[in-house]
């Protein structure tokens, strides 16, 4: 038998099963993990990268869309002999129309402001300039003016015409103003506020979108001709042979004085009527969806 140093003083590993020795944990050394790239930091130059390229090809799409930021006009002006009766068709695409009957006039006075756009604003008066405007004569010897613009284009009217001119308007989109004829007065518009005063004549108005106002017409074997699709009807002082209006959604007001027989319809809106109960004893006043409300009935509530 032999005595020794214990096994724990002999540096041996301790007593027990091999399972239960506790394991040994590795650490990486603090060099290596130091030493390892980030690929995290890697992609911030990358993102910043294609936010600048972003923001760039942004600026490039803003430029483009607003190349063509200044606008410009140019005037076209005629004056042409007609006589005291003549008939004068006016057709514009974007626009404002104004046609004024002047006493002792016999000509056509044109004044066209034409207008468009351009990368800068000399670049925008050629393109005005190059809009546009024609006047002939048609087959019937009536004056026809005309113009289309859009993309950026239009023509504003400023006529002269003599009181005795028959006149015929068709427009896209603008307000078309008629005053101071004796004669007939047609317009067509599909959007845009209509406005005929002063005219001893027949009229015609059909406005798909925007208000109308009639004003002081009379013409007692004449009749007057009113449709308006969305927008308010406003009738004052006026005496015809026959009114027909309708109205498909909007209100109506009748004020002043009125003369003659007919029909205000409206689909959708209220009739507002400020008359002499007399007036109104040959005229029908139709709301289907809305209500008919007189200036009398108002006062005895």
């Amino acid at each position: 038998m032999s005595f020794g140093p214990e096994n724990g003083e002999r540096g041996g590993a301790p007593d027990g099963p091999p399972d239960e020795r506790p394991p040994e944990t590795t650490r990486e050394p603090t060099e290596r993990r130091r030493g390892r790239p980030d690929f995290r930091l890697g992609l911030v130059p990358v993102v910043a990268g294609l936010l600048l390229l972003a923001f760039l090809i942004g600026l490039v799409l803003l430029w483009l869309s607003y190349g063509d930021s200044a606008g410009g006009t140019s005037v076209f002006e005629d004056s042409i002999e007609t006589g005291p009766e003549p008939v004068v068709r006016l057709t514009n695409g974007p626009g404002r129309v104004s046609i004024e009957g002047i006493e002792g006039l016999e000509n056509v006075e044109i004044n066209a402001k034409r207008y468009a756009r351009g990368r800068n604003t000399a670049a925008a008066k050629e393109n005005a300039a190059d809009v546009p405007v024609e006047a002939s004569s048609g087959e019937d010897s009536a004056l026809e003016i005309s113009s289309e613009g859009g993309g950026g284009t239009g023509v504003d009217y400023a006529l002269r015409v003599p009181p005795g001119t028959v006149v015929e308007v068709e427009s896209v989109a603008g307000d078309v103003e008629i005053s101071g004829l004796d004669n007939n007065a047609t317009v067509r518009a599909e959007s845009g506020d209509v406005s005929v005063e002063d005219v001893r004549g027949s009229i015609v108005i059909e406005a798909s979108r925007g208000d109308v106002t009639v004003e002081s017409v009379s013409t007692e074997t004449g009749n007057a001709e009113i449709i308006v699709g969305s927008g308010d009807l406003e009738i004052e002082n006026l005496v015809v042979g026959i009114l027909e209006a309708r109205v498909e959604s909007g209100d109506v007001a009748l004020l002043g004085r009125f003369s003659g027989s007919g029909l205000v319809f409206v689909e959708t809106g209220s009739i507002n009527v400020r008359l002499p109960s007399e007036d109104t004893n040959d005229l029908t006043l139709e709301a289907r969806v809305g209500e008919v409300v007189r200036e009398d009935e108002q006062g005895s509530e």
